[in-house]
């Protein structure tokens, strides 16, 4: 039965192709890579949940004091002055989350953000933004460049982004299936954008 299918799906991309086997061949790659992607998607998603039911256990349910969740945010920014860290809480029935906030300014007005929210108490909240960083894409046109990354630790995940009108970056990192970290920087390259997540404890904030 799965020899058929396959058949009726190269017999289908080849009269998409006009016949061309190059083309066809080029479709089948590209479905492959799809699947391949998504399955390691999905091998993330379960060593996150596993993660998740293993805190749910020990009692650690709730979001991080906003007091310590701010000390994770960097002290400074070469080039830029630091602003005072601004945090808040929601709570309402189902959901929950904690942020802590800081703006870098530089002389000339551009801004670096750096946000980092805790969804320990929130699942939904949690997959709502991170859902598809474990999948593998990218995009490169006249307006931007983005995609997905990922590293050597399926706690660490995300997306980068640059905008090539407002010559604008931003990062964001899906961290232990709980934190959520944006930096937005105006002005600035992706590498530097990077340079900013690295003043950031990654790997403490993944491992909780």
């Amino acid at each position: 039965m799965k020899t058929l299918l396959a058949l009726i799906a190269v017999g289908a991309m080849l009269s998409g192709c006009g016949g061309k086997f190059e083309e066809a061949a080029q479709a089948m790659k590209n479905l492959e890579s799809v699947a391949e992607s998504a399955e390691q998607a999905q091998k993330g998603q379960d060593v996150i949940t596993k993660r998740r039911e293993e805190r749910k256990a020990k009692g650690d349910t709730l979001a991080m004091p906003t007091g310590e969740l701010k000390t994770y945010l960097p002290s400074d920014i070469a080039g830029y002055k630091s602003g005072e860290p601004e945090t808040s809480s929601t709570q309402m029935e189902g959901f929950s989350f904690a942020q802590a906030t800081r703006v870098y300014t530089r002389d000339d007005g551009a801004t670096v953000k750096v946000q980092l929210t805790d969804y320990n108490s929130s699942e939904m909240g949690y997959a709502g933004m991170a859902s598809l960083f474990a999948l593998k894409w990218s995009t490169d046109n006249a307006q931007e460049t983005s995609g997905t990354f990922q590293t050597g630790d399926p706690f660490i995940n995300g997306h980068e982004r640059f905008d090539k009108s407002s010559k604008n970056s931003t990062i964001v990192y899906g961290l232990g299936g709980r934190f959520i970290l944006n930096i937005d920087a105006a002005k600035q390259d992706i590498k530097f954008a990077r340079s900013v997540a690295e003043k950031v404890d990654l790997q403490k904030l993944a491992s909780k």
